[in-house]
């Protein structure tokens, strides 16, 4: 049954995502099936930008499990579908307290730019999302799961930020993910 999958993934240029038998190796292989016979085959691995990362070839008495049409890989053919549009060079970084960042609100709330807001809670705190408002104290935030889903809003104090990012290669493929699901009205 799996070569039979592997082979129609081949014949439709589907994205697979497959599990393999390795100790040393937890993550699946996802992409595109190049080549398929019955002992092995050969897989273009995609990263989760959409880019091709190079091809690998396998035994297939090594796959533990293939999925075929999972969320994850329909929202990579979204990324895969809109590739062109993520830059890498657009990246904006800025490390200011809160109060200090407020020149900057106004364009990416007016622009609904996707956010990653830095806080001082702890390292590597931080929540990406969209600005819906703000004042002197506080900024009321649209949380964004980096599959493009809302998680809620929530209202953070200004002296708990201590940066923002914007325009990065994760904002920009959430920002595409949330496009999409906000234009077809999904919620999740």
């Amino acid at each position: 049954m799996i070569t039979s999958l592997l082979k129609n993934a081949y014949e439709q240029k589907k994205l697979v995502d497959i599990n393999i038998y390795d100790p040393e190796d937890e993550d699946s292989v996802i992409g595109y099936i190049t080549e398929v016979n019955d002992e092995c085959f050969t897989i273009k691995e995609i990263n989760r930008y959409g880019n091709a990362d190079g091809s690998t070839i396998y035994n297939v008495d090594r796959i533990k499990n293939i999925s075929l049409d999972n969320w994850y890989l329909r929202n990579l053919q979204i990324i895969i579908d809109n590739h062109n549009k993520l830059n890498r060079d657009n990246r904006v970084t800025i490390h200011k307290n809160g109060k200090e960042l407020d020149a900057h609100f106004k364009n990416l709330k007016e622009k609904e730019i996707m956010t990653m807001l830095f806080f001082n809670f702890k390292e590597d705190d931080f929540e990406l999302g969209i600005i819906l408002d703000y004042d002197e104290d506080c900024i009321l935030f649209k949380r964004i799961g980096e599959d493009g889903y809302e998680l809620g809003i929530t209202c953070y104090r200004l002296n708990d930020i201590t940066g923002l990012r914007c325009n990065g290669l994760d904002e920009q493929r959430t920002q595409l993910l949330y496009d999409a699901f906000k234009d077809t009205g999904d919620k999740y």
